[in-house]
């Protein structure tokens, strides 16, 4: 049985961060707040947080797939960087450090693309998560066609007018459910 101790191990301890970052957060799904929260409770110092999407479930009390989803619109707002399977890197300007110089060093050296105090940080988290829907929806059309040849023009004519003709007897094209 595992104890309160045990499920919630002590954080590292952190004695410096600016948060002023946070000024900037951009309109994300809620799983993505309660991800992003729980990264800044367990990161240790620079901001490193070694966890996996199924702990980061079960600690949030959610399915893995959420986690993912959450994951998905922080990488996309540069809030988090994934370094490999199962560890993330918070952004500098919202993590902590051991002390103001380390923290300064980790912001300076900050590419300037990941810099979250821009004016333009809304417009650049909505096109990357347009970008990632492009990707994605032509990841799975290019999938959908792998394999399967490509109906002749007249095929898709001869599958457009039964779907007119059954629309247009007012029947749906799916059978009753038998109970």
């Amino acid at each position: 049985m595992r104890t309160a101790a045990s499920a919630n191990p002590e954080p590292p301890e952190l004695t410096y961060g600016t948060f002023n970052g946070f000024a900037y957060m951009p309109a994300m799904p809620g799983i993505a707040y309660r991800v992003l929260f729980r990264l800044l409770g367990i990161q240790e110092p620079g901001g490193r947080c070694l966890v996996t999407e199924e702990e980061l479930a079960e600690a949030l009390d959610v399915h893995r797939s959420m986690v993912g989803r959450g994951l998905q619109a922080l990488i996309l707002a540069k809030l988090v960087f994934r370094q490999t399977k199962g560890v993330y890197l918070l952004n500098p300007m919202i993590s902590g450090a051991r002390s103001v110089t380390e923290h300064l060093e980790a912001i300076g050296a900050l590419d300037p693309a990941d810099r979250l105090d821009v004016d333009d940080y809304q417009e650049r988290y909505e096109a990357a998560v347009a970008q990632a829907e492009r990707e994605k929806r032509e990841k799975r059309l290019g999938r959908g066609t792998q394999g399967r040849p490509k109906p002749s023009a007249s095929a898709a004519g001869d599958a457009a007018e039964v779907l007119n003709l059954s629309t247009a007897r007012g029947r749906s094209r799916r059978r009753p459910s038998r109970s």
